[in-house]
Formats: structure tokens, sequence, C-alpha cells
């Protein structure tokens, strides 16, 4: 896939403290990319720099080819960003605040910002901001944001202040975005809109990226657990696609990839008591860098 956002070995340090630590990712054109992990992860350093709103110790990063310190201005120009905390002008109404940002751009947008405000998001644009309630601000915000003409979408905690209904709609409006095109950087803490509208998800810690997960193929994946009346297996045939995650005597976790067809004919010959078969949600593998018992040195970064 033609990749459309690039960084390499980028580096954030303040004094002793690095907020970003040689983090190397590609972003493909027309998919949505997940950034994943709690509050001083380095989402959001992640996020300004490649907007070139901060310079980067080492490293580079760049956007359609573009770099994103030295051509920041053009970078900015084919990007609609959606930080996690607003400032907006009280005294003007919810028309005027989507026209005055969106002359910004020329005027472009305009119609279909009032168009999401008004229709989707249910917003009365007549009163002015100081009226508004924190989620009704963050409304006003992802209007304007999603009818940007640009190319890539970048969005911060895009629904920390909205309530479940409204969420549901920006997380269509992704969808949306994605289906005309448009790559989207969603950064979040609800595990299950990330999970939901993903093609792609990176799991950050410290400044430092540990996991990229396909979640297409995550999807199509399932978790066997089968109790044996005897001690489990210790190999299974290779045409079964299994892979051990847990072994306990009788008991035994497994990854699936493979046709579940022959899965069952399989097991249907083994002395089994038990078995269960679903998927494994995204909260697993995130705990697997962020659960309380996990350490910094028993982690290796990517």
């Amino acid at each position: 896939m033609e990749t459309i956002i690039t960084t390499f070995g980028l580096t954030k340090q303040y004094g002793n403290f690095f907020a970003l630590r040689n983090l190397s990712l590609e972003v493909h054109r027309g998919e949505v990319f997940g950034l994943l992990g709690p509050n001083g992860s380095g989402k959001t350093t992640t996020i300004r720099t490649i907007l070139g709103l901060i310079k980067a110790s080492e490293g580079r990063a760049s956007v359609m080819g573009l770099d994103c310190w030295h051509d920041s201005l053009m970078v900015r120009e084919r990007v609609s960003y959606l930080p996690g905390e607003l400032r907006m002008f009280g005294y003007l109404s919810g028309y005027k605040h989507l026209k005055f940002l969106c002359d910004l751009r020329g005027g472009i947008g305009y119609d279909r910002a009032v168009q999401i405000a008004e229709r989707i998001l249910e917003l009365d644009l007549k009163k002015k901001v100081r009226q508004y309630s924190t989620g009704m601000k963050q409304k006003l915000a992802l209007a304007q944001t999603f009818s940007d003409p640009v190319e890539i979408l970048i969005l911060d905690e895009p629904t920390s202040a909205l309530d479940p209904s409204a969420r549901e709609l920006v997380l269509d409006l992704v969808l949306n975005a994605k289906s005309q095109g448009q790559t989207v950087i969603f950064s979040g803490h609800v595990l299950s809109e990330v999970e939901r509208i993903s093609d792609r998800v990176a799991i950050m810690r410290r400044g430092q990226l540990m996991h990229i997960e396909d979640m297409h193929t995550r999807r199509c994946a399932r978790m066997v657990l089968a109790r044996f009346e005897g001690d489990a297996p210790q190999d299974f045939p290779d045409d079964l696609g299994l892979i051990v995650r847990r072994r306990d005597g009788r008991e035994i976790l497994c990854e699936h990839q493979g046709e579940i067809k022959s899965l069952l004919d399989w097991f249907s010959r083994q002395p089994i008591s038990e078995i269960a078969i679903g998927t494994e949600d995204l909260r697993e593998l995130y705990d697997r860098f962020h659960s309380p018992d996990v350490r910094d040195e028993d982690l290796l970064p990517i």
C-alpha cells in the first residue's frame, strides 16, 4: 500500500526526559490508523511533530513527501487536525466560528461544516460558543474538521467529551471519511472505538512504539480454550494452524487462524471434556503492554 505518513527514528527530548524515543512507523493512504496508549505515552507528541508544531530532537517525519518541520505550512494545508484541548472564541456564534475557521482555507467546506453540525451532530449554531457545553464545543470542532477538503485527518481524543450516541456519530463520520479515500489517524483511550474503526493499531508506552497490529488479521483470529480428560497434547498437526498461548496441565489456550472445519474435525476425535471458541478483543492485546504488573524491563519496543 502507498505510504502517506512516515516517521523514522523520531525522538523528542526535554532535558533528561524522552517524550518520544526512536519512533519509526508508516501510515498508509486511505487507512484508519489507531494510536493507543495512556496519558504520557507519546501519542500527542507524535501528532504535533508530524504537524510540524514541535521540532524533533532526532529523526525525521514526512507527510506526502514533505518534511514535517521544514515544510510544515504545506503539511498543514493537507491535514485537518482536531487537538485534544480545544480553545475557541466564546463571543462568536456557532455559525460565525465555523465561517472563521473555514475562511482560513478560502471558505471551502463551510456548507458541509454547517450540515454536519446541524443535521448530524444536532447543534444550535445560532448560540454563542460561550453558551455551549464542553461536548457541544467538541461537536463544533468536529464539524469543521470533517468538512475540510484535505486528504488526511488527525483526531486527538475526538470522542472524549461526548455522550455515547454522539460517539457513535463520530465513528460513522470517520468510516465515511475512509470510504471517500481520506486517511485518518485516530488517537484514543476507548479501546472498543479504536478496535471498531481501525485498519491498524499502534500501541505506545513511555514514548516508544511497542506493537503494531493489523486489525483485519486480528478479526479473523479465533481463541480456542480446550480442557482435556488427561494432559493436553504437546504437539498439534501443522495444518491446523494452532499457536499455543497458554498451557496448564489439562487445559490449553490457542490462537487459531486456519479452517474451522478441520479444527473441529480434529477436536472431535480427541478426549476433551470442554471446549470454547471465541475471539480476543483489543483489551487483551493492550494489557500485554499496559497491565499493572508489566515492567519496562520485560518489554522490547519495535
